[in-house]
């Protein structure tokens, strides 16, 4: 865990610092990168785009992290071979008597769900089947990320769906905060039933049987009219863990470390040995 002065970065979440010191809520980035692995699983090259939007200290500890880690080795066709992927790291700050803020690498995601990656998986109207912002949530102003797993078959339907975890951006009883996200969970999961995936052709997930996909739903309330801002810093009361019961291997620690626009193929990125946070 390394602790920072983080100057300006103070300024970015100023507005939900008071929420922040609170023992049940934390504030958290999803920091995106890429990785080139060499042949043995050791990392060549750590890179954090748009370093400026979470500040140099916390590009610093990701690359710095990154460098340490060690993957199995990828195989291509039976030999070892270098390889790049994208990396979605979830950083944590919290706040120190002092008035600063210690950073910690809590989970990390790699590869994505891209058209152009071969063991992704790659949904087709995800976009045009999106889910309804539950009309309470939006009363109450409730806003929150809800960290789906879902099961898709050879034909690329979901045949079952899990929220793994509910983060809520506002505070309140456990039983209020339970119901919203009850809400948010029925919501997501009735539009990524009727979601379809275009599954992998070629590549070592091609054979399988089935896949499984995680993917966020952010519910952010703007505005009428007004452009969506990007958020970097959210704090939240971040909900309990909740594991898809068809994984093998569920990983608490991957479940929200998913960009907002993003996803996860399991098994399509480099897997990790060691552990996230060599801070």
């Amino acid at each position: 865990m390394k602790t920072f002065v983080l100057g300006a970065l103070l300024a970015v979440f100023a507005a939900n610092a008071s929420a922040a010191t609170r023992r049940d809520m934390e504030t958290s980035a999803v920091v995106e990168g890429t990785i080139v692995l060499a042949k043995d699983g050791t990392v060549q090259l750590a890179t954090v785009d748009k370093p400026e939007k979470y500040g140099q200290p916390i590009a610093d500890l990701v690359r710095k992290a990154a460098m340490m880690w060690r993957f199995v080795p990828v195989v291509r066709d039976g030999q070892a071979v270098v390889a790049k992927s994208s990396m979605h790291v979830r950083v944590i700050l919290t706040p120190t008597q002092d008035g600063n803020y210690s950073a910690r690498i809590k989970g990390a995601t790699f590869g994505g769900n891209n058209a152009d990656v071969p063991d992704s998986l790659y949904s087709e109207n995800e976009k045009k089947i999106a889910p309804h912002y539950p009309p309470a949530a939006i009363k109450a102003r409730v806003q929150g990320s809800v960290y789906l797993a879902l099961h898709i078959d050879r034909e690329g339907h979901v045949t079952d769906a899990v929220a793994e975890q509910v983060n809520l951006e506002n505070i309140g009883p456990d039983g209020v905060l339970r119901r919203y996200r009850d809400l948010m969970t029925k919501a997501s999961l009735a539009a990524a039933r009727r979601w379809t995936y275009r599954v992998p052709t070629v590549g070592p997930l091609a054979n399988q049987d089935s896949w499984t996909v995680h993917v966020p739903i952010v519910y952010t309330l703007n505005e009428a009219g007004a452009p969506r801002v990007e958020r970097v810093w959210r704090t939240y009361v971040p909900g309990p863990y909740t594991p898809a019961p068809w994984v093998d291997k569920p990983n608490m620690a991957a479940a929200d470390a998913l960009a907002d626009d993003g996803g996860y193929t399991e098994g399509a990125g480099p897997v990790l040995r060691t552990s996230f946070d060599h801070g």
